[in-house]
């Protein structure tokens, strides 16, 4: 509920093939969620791989993919989910190298708060969480990608002290890093 397929591309592909991301979320020994809950309610969760996340979960969701290619053709010819499938940061740079290279980096997959209480410091909470809880699993650093025009997200990590990193950015997503 939190997002639009316009704000998240693999909502795009509906409802059954985002369960199936968050069921390798929960499933995976590489994986974890944190999630926030108000008056018994879920209303914010931050997900996170210990490595690299993009082929091990596509790769568990391939079935729900396939699946939702059949049920809608015209998904095939959707440019901007092609473009977000296949992007890939320009790693060439020396510096872009060093920061990829960097050892036990955790990935954050998605953090998301409900509309109804966003402005009440549960994505900055859910951030500070993460960093608590990866040092626990041995990791040293956490990267996460952001939308560029999803500001609220952007000043968050800002102001927890994350670092954007440009020499990872795509032409739509900036990242930020965390050092443990």
């Amino acid at each position: 509920r939190s997002f639009t397929p316009e704000e998240h591309v693999p909502m795009t592909l509906g409802e059954k093939y985002v369960k199936a991301t968050y069921r390798w979320l929960v499933t995976s020994e590489n994986a974890y969620a944190l999630v926030a809950e108000l008056d018994r309610q879920v209303v914010g969760l931050v997900a996170m791989c210990d490595d690299s996340f993009s082929v091990p979960m596509f790769m568990a969701c391939l079935p729900e993919f396939i699946e939702s290619l059949v049920k809608h053709p015209s998904l095939m010819f959707t440019k901007r989910l092609w473009k977000r499938l296949l992007r890939r940061p320009d790693v060439s740079g020396q510096r872009a190298k060093e920061i990829v290279a960097y050892p036990k980096v955790a990935q954050m997959t998605i953090g998301a708060v409900d509309a109804s209480v966003r402005g009440k410091s549960i994505f900055p909470k859910l951030i500070s969480a993460t960093k608590d809880y990866s040092k626990r699993r041995d990791i040293r650093a956490i990267r996460a990608g952001v939308y560029s025009t999803n500001v609220p997200c952007r000043r968050a990590f800002i102001k927890d002290g994350w670092t954007e990193t440009p020499e990872l950015a795509t032409p739509d997503t900036v990242f930020f890093m965390t050092f443990l």
